[in-house]
């Protein structure tokens, strides 16, 4: 009988767990009991290490064996430094829609606009634009993807998008300190993400022998909405 699979999960920027559903549902039609999902949250510290602290903790609160660990977007990096600084918890990396390096300049002065007009003016919810700049051409018209962002979105609310975009802008290149881990390491990103280039990641894979990387055609930032059977065939193929 093969043993279950234990996967802790991080999501991203304003998602929730509802994020991996669609992922896990797929997931059980391939394999049904073969796994156990564990939901993590994006806590209200006040520095990067102090969220990996509290994920930490969360994590410990369960088990003490190594664990998978697969964060999406902000929860890719959160994931990727927890990595660095917890190795002897991990048993495998999972890292989706995400870089583990610096913001360019140009996010963080469009965060730092977001923050500003959000303390002015307060915050209405996602735009729209927003939410299909996060989409390939191909999901632009996929109302239930759509919805269920802004639904995420609204449910964390306009304190917690401005803590997560402050408390999280100042990163590190993971690149380095990753290689240096014999640790097995899977990212996946999609070839039309508005937000992560496929090409760092493919030097980081040719540099790392421990590190995988699967890039989906037809697909944007929400990589999990979008592509949830086909990424579903894909942890299923490296857990």
């Amino acid at each position: 009988m093969t043993e279950t699979q234990h996967i802790y999960l991080l999501p991203g920027t304003m998602c929730d767990h509802r994020l991996w559903s669609a992922m896990i549902s797929e997931l059980e039609n391939i394999s049904p009991n073969g796994y156990k999902f564990h939901y993590l949250t994006i806590g209200q510290q006040e520095s990067i290490d102090e969220l990996l602290v509290d994920i930490k903790r969360q994590i410990c609160r369960q088990t003490d064996d190594k664990i998978t660990l697969l964060g999406f977007s902000l929860g890719g990096y959160l994931a990727s430094a927890f990595a660095v600084k917890y190795p002897e918890m991990l048993a495998r990396l999972l890292v989706v829609s995400s870089l583990p390096t610096e913001l360019p300049s140009s996010v963080i002065k469009e965060r730092s606009r977001t923050v500003t007009w959000i303390k002015q003016n307060g915050y209405r919810g996602i735009a729209r634009k927003r939410v299909l700049a996060l989409l390939d051409d191909s999901n632009q018209s996929n109302e239930d993807i759509i919805h269920l962002i802004e639904d995420m979105d609204k449910r964390l609310g306009g304190d917690v998008l401005v803590h997560q975009l402050l408390v999280t802008t100042q990163r590190d290149n993971l690149f380095d300190k990753l290689r240096a881990l014999p640790l097995k390491k899977a990212f996946c990103v999609g070839r039309n993400d508005n937000l992560v280039s496929v090409e760092p990641l493919s030097r980081a894979q040719a540099e790392d022998e421990h590190m995988y990387l699967e890039v989906f055609e037809n697909t944007g930032h929400m990589l999990p909405l979008e592509q949830a059977e086909n990424m579903a065939r894909w942890l299923h193929s490296i857990c």
